[in-house]
């Protein structure tokens, strides 16, 4: 297989991936307050699994079924919200609300970029 050209990756990108891994980490979190001791870090790493497949299958760059613009813009989004939305329900209030406003903004100038 050929080596592929580099891709240049700038400041945005950096965000973007730390995005993703809050996202993975604030479900994690989240898992965590709704039940406490093991059942909970089990919840949370499930809520975690399922987010990193999604984005696996539909989001990564090197994905075979990437979704084209807009459509991945709008999941992405949803993705964002839902992960806030368990945030609250764990008593992550601000950390998901925080964290839904920034992944939607980087992840919205990214798509501007792409396009």
């Amino acid at each position: 297989m050929p080596p592929q050209k580099p891709v240049d990756l700038g400041p945005l990108d950096a965000v973007a991936f730390l995005c993703e891994v809050a996202m993975v980490v604030l479900l994690v979190l989240a898992g965590h307050g709704f039940v406490d001791g093991w059942r909970g870090w089990a919840a949370g790493v499930f809520l975690a699994l399922v987010a990193i497949g999604i984005w696996a299958q539909w989001m990564a760059p090197t994905s075979v079924r990437r979704l084209e613009l807009p459509t991945r813009l709008v999941v992405q989004i949803m993705l964002f919200l839902t992960t806030a939305l368990y945030a609250a329900a764990g008593g992550l209030l601000w950390p998901g609300l925080v964290f839904a406003v920034v992944a939607i903004t980087v992840f919205v100038a990214l798509s501007r970029q792409d396009a």
